[in-house]
Parts: structure tokens; C-alpha cells; sequence
């Protein structure tokens, strides 16, 4: 099969022929920024990754269920004009990082809907390890306020998609985050892309989320099946705003006497 799914949009001519011209002012904004911005190959190697259905046809449900949620989260933005969103989760070990990646595999599959994957877990790094640890500053280099902001991100070999690191920092995760370098990111990404995902660091027990999801406009919430603690989640949802809340991601559950994975959405309307 392909290494991306291919999709076509049906709607009349008209609202057509405003989605046209609003998705080329969309791919003007984001090709005026990022000229000179530097491209990476993205590693094909991940087990759960897209990039890799070709050989591992039990990922087709996933695929279907990640084509899903994206594309209510997009009748989401649509309507509330939403451009960014926060993924998180109670505890580590839930899978956010990896809905991160998927879910900005779909988005870039939208012709004209520039998309940027941020790496804002300055403690692990996940994102940019499953990204092959490209060479940038990164989020952190911005956050201490010696990089451009379209110097450290970076184009993909995936159409539409572009990435920012997490970047190597001795600083405190919390404190650089509670600067305005973070604000001001943001607001730069929001017009230089249609949709800014950002892999966040767990809700609980750290100050950085408060901090990360401030300046952001929504968040989604990963649980992993019977890993995930209730009580956990009801405490990592009571830290969220119900304005910004998109809604719960139900990862990794059985699906049927396969060994595949099941990807269910849970969001408000």
C-alpha cells in the first residue's frame, strides 16, 4: 500500500472555492517563513509509526482510527478556529508521544495544511528520538532566547509536515517555559501553521504542562488500557481547563483475538 493514504474532500463549489483560496494563503504563510529552513528524512524504523503500515498490515485499524480522530479534531478547528493542541497524559508510558507523531502524519496528509510537530518534553525527548535525533536547537535553543524560530525547525521528507526538536538544555525544563520565549513561539507557529501539534510532558506531578499548555489552545488526553489509573486521569483532567479540553484518546486496547491495537476518541462537541 502507500506509505501515506491518499484523500479527497467533497464539498459544493463554492465553499470549494473559499477552502482554495484559504489553503493557499495557508501554504504562503508557511513557505514565506521556512525557505531557508533545513530538511531531515524521517527515520522508517518505528513499529507503531505510519511510515511503516507497508509491512505491517495489522496497523491498517490504527490507521483508520487515527483518520478519525483527526478528522474530528479538524471539524473541531474548523468551527472554533483552534490551531493548537496539546497532547498529554496522566503518567509516562500512555503512548502520547506516538499519537503526537500519527496524528501529525494525518494532518500533513490534508493537501495545504501545514502542520508542525513541537517536542516541548525536555526531559525525555521522545518525539525527537522517534525523529532519529535531528541535528537543530530546537525548543530549547528558542526558549533561551538565542535561536529564530524558523532556524530551528525543520522541514520533513513528508509533504506538509514540519518538526521542532526538544533541543539540549542544562536549564530547568520549568523555568524556560516560564519565560516569554514560550508565548511568543506559539503565537508565531499559530500563523505559520494551519495546526501546531505539541507533545507535552505528563500532567501530574511536574510544573511544566501548566506552563506548556498556557499560551496553547487545547489539549487531548492519551490513557493506555490497564495502565492507565483512574484516579490519575481524574486528577490530570481537573488540571485542564474544560474550555481547552478536546477530549481523551483510549490507546493500545485489544482489538478482537488479533494482536493489534485499537485507538478509541472521546471528545466534546
Amino acid at each position: 500500500m502507500s506509505r501515506f493514504f491518499n484523500e479527497t474532500r467533497n464539498v459544493p463549489q463554492g465553499q470549494a472555492a473559499a477552502a482554495t483560496a484559504a489553503a493557499n494563503v495557508a501554504t504562503q504563510v508557511a513557505e514565506g517563513p521556512l525557505e531557508k529552513c533545513a530538511t531531515i528524512q524521517i527515520p522508517r524504523s518505528e513499529e507503531k509509526s505510519f511510515l511503516v503500515t507497508q509491512y505491517n498490515p495489522e496497523m491498517q485499524a490504527a490507521v483508520e482510527a487515527y483518520r478519525t480522530l483527526r478528522t474530528r479534531l479538524v471539524k473541531r478547528q474548523t468551527k472554533s478556529g483552534v490551531r493548537s493542541l496539546v497532547v498529554s497524559s496522566a503518567a509516562p508510558g500512555e503512548g502520547k508521544t506516538l499519537t503526537t507523531f500519527n496524528l501529525a502524519l494525518c494532518y500533513a496528509n490534508i493537501q495545504n495544511w501545514p502542520v508542525l510537530a513541537v517536542d516541548a518534553d525536555l526531559r525525555t525527548r521522545g518525539l525527537s528520538r522517534l525523529l532519529g535525533d535531528p541535528e537543530s536547537p530546537g525548543l530549547a535553543g528558542i526558549l533561551e532566547g538565542g535561536c529564530d524560530h524558523a532556524a530551528a525547525v525543520l522541514r520533513t521528507d513528508i509533504p506538509g509536515l514540519c518538526v521542532l526538536p526538544a533541543g539540549e538544555t542544562n536549564s530547568s525544563a520549568s523555568e524556560l517555559f516560564s519565560g516569554a520565549n514560550w508565548k511568543e513561539f506559539m503565537g508565531w507557529a499559530a500563523e505559520t501553521f494551519r495546526v501546531v501539534i505539541v507533545d507535552c510532558p505528563p500532567v501530574l506531578n511536574l510544573a511544566d504542562f501548566e506552563l506548556i499548555i498556557a499560551p496553547c489552545e487545547s489539549a487531548m488526553i492519551v490513557v493506555r488500557a490497564r495502565n492507565t489509573a483512574p484516579e490519575s486521569l481524574t486528577k490530570a483532567l481537573a488540571q485542564i481547563d474544560s474550555k481547552k479540553l478536546a477530549g481523551v484518546v483510549f490507546n493500545a486496547a485489544e482489538d478482537g483475538p488479533r494482536t493489534g491495537y485499537k485507538y478509541s476518541y472521546y471528545g466534546k462537541n
